[in-house]
């Protein structure tokens, strides 16, 4: 191609991005492709920073992306486990991320910079560009295209003078050979895969041939190279029992806290997905943001409870300050007596140390390895609540047991009526069904009852048992009808009562309100 016939070239392409719009963005992916699209998007913006269309206006580009990702291969997004983080969101991490030492930032796993950027913005225009002159500023990520894209953005907003300044790093992060600075903090979204098989240039660290999760994966690295670091990723690790060496070695380099969110029914990663995996305004992640400070003295982690809210509640929930005073003050250090992080907040603390200290039994105590005449039946899935029926239900999931006698069955059927079943649930999964595993691991203060307490609960159990027909409920899943029972509250909040009360914490069954409610503004009730 002649000197003239590239500059005409040049022209038409700026002539064509003058007037850009969406349908015109479709048919050059399409045509020429994602990476030469966007270089000619870069380039153009880099040349006209003053004069560019609304549609090409930096504040775009991360969706443009995304949905170029989609065209170009619309599985890709599914296999690299891509989520966006929400401004919101961002607006957390990078607010804690400023309390953290470190004389170098990272955004690891940083795509279009949605991270970085809401960083820059924090600290204000100067000091941003005092940290990018200074070369104190590290991109890390395997796609080129999303990293020239970011380093566009920083240089439209901060000045191209400095933009060199900005260390690219453009490589498998998990390489051996890439290592983060000295003294650094990093903020991260890592990429939510399954590991199918390590490549050769990664370590074989415990984590990673455990869990086979790339953001796992992630997590462990940064831990081990970073002064501090904020990170959100899926919550499964906080209980899971693939993530052990992952929790343990967290807890062996410092101390921090870990908020966890549900997503029933608002989620984290709220937002327009684009392509046919990711189509609607929300998805399935259950998410959770970790701060992690180096230190060499002060160990564990506070953990929230399992925070849910609904969609208009964002901007009351997702705030430094409210996120924070849901966690408690005792730091969990994992090892090998205790393996998993408990999602229990300050309000519920002393409750789930006199529950899980004082009891001597478990529900595995409990269940006969023969069938008997006291079968208790217990939906395996729970949005809400935990119930329990003296008869198998007609549904598809459940978790059939038989109690060695009546005494029993009526103290484990009334647990499980209860809030504690529930709570137990929230407290090491939350996730979609209730792990017969974990439901046989919950303490039964059994040992506390004196006759009088039985009585009450083989009373109560008859009178609930009575009364199940009254209080069948069906839903409509995959075709089916789904039977459960939802018991009015107040049966719960009387038997949550009186379980406080052998447990000598008073008899507010209410005060569990807040586990059942869908909505944030409950949770002081």
């Amino acid at each position: 191609m002649t000197r003239q016939t590239k500059r005409k070239t040049s022209s038409d392409t700026a002539e064509r991005l003058r007037s850009y719009h969406l349908e015109r963005y479709v048919e050059d992916v399409e045509s020429v492709g994602l990476e030469k699209t966007w270089d000619d998007i870069c380039r153009f913006a880099a040349d006209r920073k003053d004069s560019v269309p609304e549609f090409l206006n930096p504040k775009n580009y991360g969706e443009l992306y995304e949905i170029g990702l989609a065209i170009r291969d619309k599985s890709l997004k599914k296999k690299s486990g891509q989520y966006y983080t929400p401004d919101d969101a961002a607006a957390v991490m990078c607010k804690w991320l400023e309390r953290c030492e470190g004389s170098a930032v990272c955004d690891v796993a940083c795509g279009t910079g949605k991270l970085i950027l809401t960083y820059l913005d924090l600290i204000g225009f100067d000091n941003a560009r005092q940290l990018i002159a200074s070369g104190s500023l590290y991109l890390y990520d395997s796609d080129r295209v999303a990293l020239k894209i970011c380093r566009t953005i920083i240089a439209l907003k901060y000045g191209p003078d400095i933009a060199d300044s900005v260390n690219v790093v453009c490589r498998d992060f998990l390489d051996r050979s890439v290592r983060l600075p000295e003294n650094s903090k990093v903020i991260s979204n890592p990429p939510y895969a399954r590991i199918d098989a390590p490549r050769s240039g990664w370590a074989r660290s415990d984590v990673l041939l455990d869990t086979r999760e790339l953001y796992s994966a992630f997590m462990e690295k940064i831990f081990d190279q970073a002064a501090a670091s904020v990170v959100i990723s899926p919550f499964s690790f906080i209980s899971g029992s693939k993530f052990y060496s992952l929790r343990k070695k967290m807890c062996e380099r410092g101390n921090g806290f870990i908020v966890a969110f549900d997503n029933v029914p608002g989620t984290i990663f709220c937002g327009r997905k684009h392509g046919i995996f990711n189509s609607n305004t929300a998805n399935s992640v259950r998410a959770a943001i970790t701060v992690l400070r180096r230190s060499p003295n002060k160990f564990g982690f506070r953990v929230s409870p399992l925070i849910r809210f609904k969609n208009e509640e964002r901007k009351e929930v997702l705030q430094c300050s409210v996120l924070e005073k849901s966690l408690p003050d005792a730091l969990q250090v994992v090892g090998d007596r205790n393996r998993m992080f408990a999602k229990v907040g300050g309000k519920h603390q002393k409750i789930f140390e006199a529950w899980t200290k004082k009891s001597l039994f478990t529900v595995r105590d409990f269940i006969s390895d023969r069938e008997t005449d006291y079968l208790i039946d217990m939906p395996n899935t729970c949005r809400y609540y935990t119930t329990a029926s003296c008869r198998k239900l007609k549904r598809t999931g459940s978790i059939a047991v038989y109690a060695a006698d009546e005494t029993k069955r009526a103290f484990l059927y009334c647990m499980i009526n209860s809030s504690f079943a529930y709570w137990w649930w929230r407290i090491y999964d939350g996730g979609i069904t209730y792990p017969k595993s974990l439901f046989y691991d919950m303490p039964l203060p059994f040992n506390l009852l004196d006759d009088r307490d039985k009585d009450y609960f083989v009373m109560t159990a008859k009178r609930l048992m009575d009364e199940e027909d009254r209080f069948i409920v069906t839903k409509l899943n995959a075709g089916r009808l789904q039977e459960n029972i939802k018991f009015p509250e107040i049966y719960r909040n009387e038997i949550n009562g009186k379980i406080l009360s052998v447990l000598g914490l008073g008899e507010d069954g209410e005060r569990f309100g807040d586990l059942h409610a869908n909505s944030f503004a409950r949770r002081g009730k």
